[in-house]
């Protein structure tokens, strides 16, 4: 087969360009002569990237911020006709993804069809494709897709997720867990992105605390972005004992990692850093309503899954549409979430992960 030279498109979640990591492993250890650059538009996936031996060229430009003309001159300038082959992972279907493809100039441009506002969202631009299957995890679709490039894979040899951290990076995480002293250590993510009214994805703040305080024999780890202070500091400063939780804080997103790969159990969210966790092969308690959970689910890693098994969950799928209750019943499948199953979840995960051990 001829030399490949491939872009990856970008991703705007962590998650996702998360989830792609396995695709880029069997690329480069089925062919490890073409060249892979994989351009991001957040400082964020960048970071979550750096140091992958199976990524020729990172690139970073602030595709959102550059302004209406500045971005597509940019890729116009720096992209286009070098590359025989783009290629767009799952989910990518917006307009948006598109385009970015097409300007490339590749040959080939391979990507999903999608069952839902497939047309209206230009998937048509790509000209080597598959269609998305509704029973089949991110990591899957990726792997499927690289059928279009002749490398198929069973699915239970595909690998996991994978963060390349520093040897520095990781003795720090190791440090910090040092300091803490506990021996139960659990990271929560009580937030989520708010892009697209992915908010809504959250369980509320007040049963996390009352989650907490029926541990009082762990620690429990705060993590969060900037945006997302608030509602730790509002479960931290309402929590029965503020002397098992520790704020984590807005650190940077690679400390954050290694931070995370110290903990005991993971508790979150749909959210990257409930997909971080996976990657880092923490033992992960994911708390889902809208979304789907086939989709989603922490890769390679013991998970226990929390619903509430509302009819009408999951609802959402992967196009520019907001996430919206399509039954207008106020996100229940979130808010009747009871304490009482997470705290059941959490327990069985623990459980689980001694017999590990055993």
């Amino acid at each position: 087969m001829l030399m490949e030279t491939i872009l990856v498109t970008p991703l705007i979640g962590m998650g996702d360009t998360l989830m792609t990591t396995p695709a880029l492993r069997l690329i480069k250890t089925r062919f490890p002569d073409w060249k892979l650059t994989y351009f991001t538009i957040s400082h964020s996936n960048y970071e979550l990237l750096k140091g992958n031996p199976f990524i020729d060229s990172l690139w970073y430009y602030p595709l959102k911020s550059a302004g209406i003309l500045n971005g597509p001159l940019h890729i116009l300038k720096n992209i286009s006709g070098k590359y025989s082959t783009s290629l767009t992972f799952y989910p990518a279907n917006r307009v948006a993804y598109n385009l970015f493809a097409l300007l490339t100039g590749a040959k080939k441009r391979i990507g999903h069809t999608y069952l839902h506002r497939n047309l209206t969202q230009l998937n048509w631009l790509k000209n080597r494709t598959i269609t998305e299957d509704p029973n089949a995890h991110c990591v899957e679709e990726n792997i499927r897709l690289l059928s279009c490039l002749g490398i198929t894979c069973e699915k239970n040899d595909i690998p996991p997720m994978e963060i390349f951290l520093t040897q520095q990076e990781m003795e720090a995480g190791r440090s910090f867990r040092e300091g803490i002293g506990a021996v139960t250590v659990v990271g929560v993510h009580a937030g989520t992105s708010t892009f697209k009214n992915q908010s809504k994805r959250r369980w509320p703040k007040e049963r996390f605390i009352e989650l907490i305080n029926r541990f009082p024999d762990y620690r429990f780890l705060l993590l969060g972005t900037k945006e997302e202070e608030d509602i730790n500091r509002f479960i931290m400063s309402n929590a029965a004992d503020e002397k098992h939780i520790t704020l984590v804080g807005n650190r940077p997103l690679r400390e954050t990692i290694a931070i995370i790969g110290q903990c005991d159990a993971f508790v979150s969210n749909d959210s990257g850093l409930m997909h971080i966790a996976a990657a880092m092969k923490i033992p992960t308690l994911a708390l889902l309503g809208p979304t789907n959970p086939a989709f989603i689910y922490p890769w390679r890693t013991r998970h226990k899954l929390i619903r509430t098994g509302i009819e009408c969950s999951p609802c959402y799928y992967y196009s520019p549409k907001p996430l919206s209750c399509v039954r207008h019943i106020d996100y229940r499948c979130m808010t009747e979430m009871s304490v009482e199953t997470v705290e059941d979840g959490l327990m069985e995960l623990m459980e689980s992960k001694k017999k590990a051990k055993v």
